[in-house]
């Protein structure tokens, strides 16, 4: 497997999808910088923390669009027959491609975190939550974005065509992001409502607070919770946003997502049919 990601490596460093990336992540960390720069005497104080978890909606889409574009010529370019030919295993084939999917989206997140961690000390107002809370948004932060990397990897070994496993992706990525917003947005709901009617005067006064009757409470809450907790974009969501709940659920829902989709992968892809 060795050959394999030193072959994969020169071909990535030779990429443009890859420069892409990293310029766009670099360009991302620099504007989330200035912003909080401009800012720092506004209303809105700035805090390291923030610049840390604001990453996490354009880390969202790399892998599926790196995927999309430099694995999905291997079948196209007959790459993957061509290792195979080579003597080079199934599993080699699949795990040096996660391996270096998961490089290269790394690397590309370590772009943003190179302005933060410069910049980012001296015009923030300090960390704004406690040292290990900080250091776990990080490392939940990046194991989603492992997730993300196994799940279209996997996509990425199992369709042939590249038009079909661009879209396939770049659909599937943005039909979660949905439902992770419509989950989001029904645990955002308050649970009670400022009652307001009109007196005889014609008068709007305050009354008693009303139940919200779409407040979701006991089971059902646990259930969307844990739904916004599953997904890689629901954990993009609630790590851009400040909405985390259970952060260690999460690094655990990101850990058995990407062991989950490379042992699903290793068997199919076993059993695909390269033609």
């Amino acid at each position: 497997m060795a050959d394999l990601l030193r072959a994969g490596f020169s071909r990535l460093w030779k990429a443009p999808v890859f420069w892409l990336g990293v310029a766009f992540m670099g360009g991302y960390g620099l504007l989330a910088c200035w912003s909080a720069y401009t800012n720092r005497y506004g209303p809105y104080v700035y805090y390291l923390y923030d610049l840390c978890r604001y990453h996490t909606l354009g880390t969202v889409f790399l892998p599926p669009v790196f995927c999309a574009l430099f694995l999905g010529t291997e079948y196209e370019h007959g790459t993957i027959r061509n290792k195979l030919i080579a003597g080079k295993s199934r599993p080699a084939v699949y795990l040096s491609s996660l391996l270096l999917s998961l490089a290269a989206c790394l690397m590309m997140t370590a772009a943003y975190y190179l302005p933060v961690a410069l910049w980012g000390p001296f015009i923030t107002e300090g960390l704004g939550t406690r040292p290990g809370m900080l250091a776990l948004a990080v490392g939940g932060s990046l194991l989603m974005a492992a997730a993300m990397c196994a799940l279209c990897t996997l996509g990425s070994m199992l369709i042939s065509r590249k038009a079909a496993l661009a879209v396939v992706l770049l659909l599937a990525t943005l039909g979660c992001l949905a439902v992770s917003g419509t989950v989001e947005g029904r645990l955002g709901e308050q649970e009670y409502f400022q009652g307001i009617m009109m007196n005889d005067d014609g008068e709007l006064v305050d009354t008693e607070n009303m139940e919200n009757p779409d407040y979701l409470r006991g089971r059902e809450r646990e259930i969307y919770q844990f739904a916004a907790d599953f997904l890689p974009t629901g954990q993009a969501l609630a790590y851009n946003f400040d909405m985390i709940v259970h952060p260690w659920r999460m690094c655990l829902c990101s850990v058995f997502l990407l062991c989950a989709s490379t042992g699903g992968g290793l068997v199919a892809f076993r059993r695909k049919d390269l033609k």
